[in-house]
């Protein structure tokens, strides 16, 4: 009997910042069905792109490890912004990882201006923040990050670390494919993300 092929490193990155084992193949995830929806605020003062633009092109670059801290609320939003970005919007990554990466790229990718929109849009997260969600961060993406917290800072905008920067950026994705799936509510996510782009 042929042994199963081995996953690409790629795959296995993103399947470990999904919180999958190692071992474990898609098809052992046991994935739920979405649950009723639950609100979400359904408006935006940075409204950055056009609902029928394509996600970019997701990066396969060498990666940083590096985390996120959400509230638990803003972590089942961004979660299931994942798997509706994969449905609605042309080109998004079937994996948890390089969608993360691509929300954080677009947010550096904006101007200080528009970024500061989306900051003043979201609020802080809180104290309450304190669910923390590893990533893998692509060096091309993190040296973006390093870049524009640059810009904003020489334009007086400071934000205390790399994770309150991708807080922003994963919250700010989370309504933005809300938008675009035309959605009051986003649905509950499975408990275990699943890979979407598996053949």
């Amino acid at each position: 009997m042929a042994r199963p092929q081995r996953r690409s490193l790629s795959e296995r990155n993103a399947a470990a910042i999904a919180g999958d084992a190692d071992d474990k193949r898609p098809s052992d995830r046991g994935e739920a069905p979405p649950k009723t929806p639950r609100s979400a605020t359904a408006t935006s003062a940075a409204e950055a792109e056009d609902p029928a633009t394509p996600a970019p092109p997701a990066s396969e670059e060498p990666t940083r490890r590096s985390s996120v801290y959400l509230t638990e609320s803003d972590l089942r939003d961004v979660r299931s912004a994942y798997i509706v970005d994969f449905d609605h919007r042309p080109g998004s990554p079937g994996s948890f990882g390089l969608w993360a990466a691509g929300a954080i790229g677009e947010l550096a990718a904006l101007n200080v201006q528009q970024r500061q929109a989306v900051r003043d849009d979201l609020g802080a997260a809180g104290p309450a923040a304190n669910r923390s969600q590893q990533l893998l961060v692509p060096d091309d993406v993190a040296t973006a990050v390093s870049d524009a917290m640059r810009q904003d800072r020489l334009a007086g905008f400071v934000d205390r670390s790399r994770s309150v920067f991708y807080s922003y950026a994963l919250r700010w994705q989370a309504r933005q494919a809300m938008k675009r799936a035309g959605l009051q509510e986003l649905p509950e996510p499975p408990a275990r993300l699943p890979r979407l782009d598996l053949r």
